[in-house]
């Protein structure tokens, strides 16, 4: 049975390496004879050996040290190699979540259009509303009297001649208050005095008004009195000297000058 030796490149390189130093060893002793006169062009034989083996060991050398710097080189690679793919998982897990980020974008901003929109509509709808009040409301203060309007003085005026500059929430701020003074005044017992002309003459007269029912006036001597009725076109005024009694009474009473008692006025100014 043949038994197979199997040797390492190592171990074959060494031994190769042996057998040709100790040839280089045998090929010495005879380096020393020396080269005839005449035969000059001759080389020694151990001359040439000697140079191959040094040829030979420099290419080792040369072949280990480009194997060694292959090696390094290999793990260098494999090592960036590594940091590339590392690189690009983190590359792809940033343009996944920018993906979702922008996918959250855009529902985001088509909820936000959606919502503008929506709001648009709604806003035409309140402006359409508000154009529709100012122009019902413009008619019907011909019937506010001089103490009302002198509490919402500002909003008519604006109500009355609207900016294209005054915004849609400031206009339905001036009509809720003017409403909201016209329905409190509506509901109320007002007294106010107020100039009236009686011929060439201005009297300080006191009115007692009844909401928007009616109004009645009396001249702080008695002298003049008279009532009043809303319509369409503002307060139309007579003269009617039966109330001038009635009338200063009730307005000691709400003053309280005078206790508490029934008080009959002509509302309508048809004789009893």
């Amino acid at each position: 049975m043949v038994k197979k030796h199997i040797l390492s490149k190592t171990n074959t390189h060494d031994l190769v390496l042996t057998v040709l130093l100790l040839l280089f060893s045998a090929m010495t002793a005879h380096a020393q004879e020396k080269i005839a006169d005449g035969d000059t062009q001759k080389v020694s034989p151990s001359f040439v050996l000697q140079e191959k083996v040094r040829q030979w060991v420099e290419t080792q050398k040369l072949r280990s040290k480009e194997r060694a710097d292959w090696f390094e080189q290999k793990r260098n690679m494999a090592a960036l190699n590594g940091i590339r793919l590392k690189e690009i998982e983190q590359i792809d897990s940033l343009i996944e979540a920018a993906g979702k980020r922008l996918s959250d974008a855009t529902k985001n901003r088509e909820d936000l259009l959606a919502e503008q929109e929506s709001l648009r509509n709604q806003r035409a709808i309140i402006l359409k509303r508000v154009e529709r009040l100012e122009v019902t409301l413009r008619a019907q203060m011909q019937i506010f009297p001089e103490p009302l309007m002198n509490k919402i003085k500002d909003e008519v005026e604006r109500i009355q001649q609207p900016e294209p500059s005054d915004s849609l929430q400031d206009r339905l701020r001036d009509l809720v208050a003017v409403m909201s003074a016209a329905s409190e005044f509506g509901q109320s017992l007002t007294i106010h005095s107020q100039i009236r002309n009686d011929g060439e003459d201005q009297i300080e007269v006191e009115v007692l008004y009844l909401g928007f029912s009616g109004a009645w006036y009396v001249g702080r001597a008695g002298k003049i009195a008279g009532r009043g009725r809303a319509n369409k076109d503002g307060w139309n005024w007579s003269e009617d000297k039966s109330v001038a009694k009635p009338l200063n009474e009730a307005i000691e009473m709400y003053r309280k000058e005078r206790a508490p008692d029934y008080v009959r006025i002509n509302f309508t100014g048809d004789k009893d």
